[in-house]
C-alpha cells in the first residue's frame, strides 16, 4: 500500500470516536493484514489474529458504544479481563465488561488498563495472534479502517 494512502487511513482512523461509528469495516495493520476471526468461528473464546485482507464477513468489525463487534454480534475482548502485557484478544458474547471497551488514540486501539492492541511478537503474517501490550510507537500498534 502506498505510504500516502496508509497515512490517510491512519489519520481517518485516529479521528474516529468508537461511540460514533456504526458501519462495518476491516481493521488493517500497517503490514496490510486485517483483524480476522479465524474460519468465521463465533464460539466464545475464539482468538483473533491477523490474516490477509479479503473483505469477508469474518473481517468486518463495527464500532459502537465503545465496543468492537464482529460476526454474530460478539465483542472483541481481552481474555480473562486481564490488563497484562501479552493477554490474548478473543471474541466473546458482549457483556459490557471493561475488557470489551475500546478507544482510539492516534491510530492505536486502546483497551483495558490503557493497553494497546498489537500482534504477538510484532508479527505481520497470516495467523499471528492479537494481544494487548503497553502502548508504544511500534508500527504494529497502528491501525486503519478499510
Amino acid at each position: 500500500m502506498p505510504k500516502f494512502l496508509l497515512l490517510l487511513g491512519l489519520l481517518a482512523f485516529a479521528s474516529l470516536s468508537l461511540n460514533s461509528v456504526g458501519r462495518a469495516a476491516q481493521i488493517m495493520s500497517t503490514s496490510g493484514e486485517c483483524i480476522d476471526l479465524p474460519h468465521g468461528n463465533t464460539a466464545d473464546g475464539t482468538p483473533l489474529n491477523l490474516f490477509h485482507c479479503h473483505g469477508s464477513p469474518n473481517q468486518q468489525w463495527t464500532f459502537s458504544a465503545g465496543q468492537i463487534t464482529g460476526m454474530g454480534g460478539s465483542c472483541m475482548d481481552v481474555q480473562g479481563s486481564a490488563a497484562a502485557d501479552g493477554a490474548p484478544v478473543i471474541l466473546v458474547a458482549c457483556n459490557g465488561k471493561p475488557s470489551q471497551h475500546w478507544g482510539v488514540s492516534n491510530g492505536q486501539i486502546v483497551g483495558i488498563g490503557g493497553k494497546c492492541l498489537d500482534s504477538m511478537r510484532g508479527g505481520t503474517t497470516d495467523g499471528t495472534p492479537l494481544i494487548i501490550v503497553t502502548c508504544s510507537a511500534s508500527p504494529t500498534q497502528q491501525w486503519s479502517l478499510q
